[in-house]
């Protein structure tokens, strides 16, 4: 890891010797879900009806580089996070929600007892790629719109489980917090990345800058020994692209 950001700091101070440059700090949210992969085709079936969307914050700075008029390339660090809810309906009495808690011992039947599962992947990222001007340079002055392709280096940080119990508890508790999800998840992945990017015009340097993005992991996400996901993300940031240098 330590020789990869290495590497790619040194490209960062090669090409800052060169064109118009900008940062931009922005934050977003991301909404993602995965693709499953596994070879009992009942058990996938169950898994995708119960998967659902999660939704999860992100951060980040740019440091962007047009040296030809209409062409961006951009390198940049940030917070990313990904993962997927899933939800299990109508538990019964002495049914286990997780092999660390206690049966269920509630015998009330007031209310459904359900269960909501959120797996969290956290990464540090290192987005590059290019931006590719899509709207009339005579028009810079009031907005540009901007086409994206990118490939994202990301490295875990951290994966953990969260549980939320409705309807129950369970001693007392309707909220539970696991440091692992259950999956052997990659520590290293690549997200191929597509989408696009429109600033609008503060002043001759400044830029409000809003970016939509569709990100999918290249290699396995993660893995048990009944299945197989890759996440992929839709991914909404607003930031500030401001001019720097001469």
């Amino acid at each position: 890891m330590l020789k990869s950001l290495l590497s790619i700091s040194l490209l960062a101070s090669s090409i800052f010797c060169f064109g118009q440059k900008y940062i931009r700090p922005y934050v977003g949210v991301n909404f993602s879900n995965r693709i499953l992969r596994s070879d009992d085709a009942d058990r996938k079936d169950s898994l995708n009806k119960a998967d659902k969307y999660k939704i999860s914050p992100s951060f980040g700075v740019q440091f962007l580089f047009e040296k030809q008029s209409g062409t961006e390339f951009y390198l940049g660090a940030a917070y990313f996070e990904t993962g997927f809810v899933r939800e299990r309906f109508d538990y019964q009495f002495l049914d286990t929600v997780h092999p660390d808690l206690a049966p269920i011992f509630d015998l009330s039947q007031g209310a459904q007892k359900n269960g909501f599962f959120t797996y969290h992947f956290k990464y540090l990222e290192i987005p590059f790629g290019f931006n590719f001007q899509v709207t009339p340079r005579q028009n810079m002055h009031n907005y540009i719109g901007w086409f994206n392709f990118g490939l994202n280096p990301q490295f875990l940080l951290k994966q953990n489980m969260t549980i939320f119990l409705e309807g129950f508890s369970i001693k007392g508790e309707n909220r539970f917090n696991f440091s692992e999800t259950g999956y052997n998840a990659s520590k290293f992945n690549v997200a191929f990345q597509l989408g696009g990017r429109f600033d609008y015009t503060l002043d001759k340097k400044t830029w409000v800058s809003v970016d939509g993005l569709f990100k999918i992991h290249v290699l396995n996400t993660a893995s048990t020994s009944n299945e197989t996901f890759r996440s992929w993300n839709f991914n909404f940031n607003l930031g500030i692209r401001r001019e720097i240098g001469n």
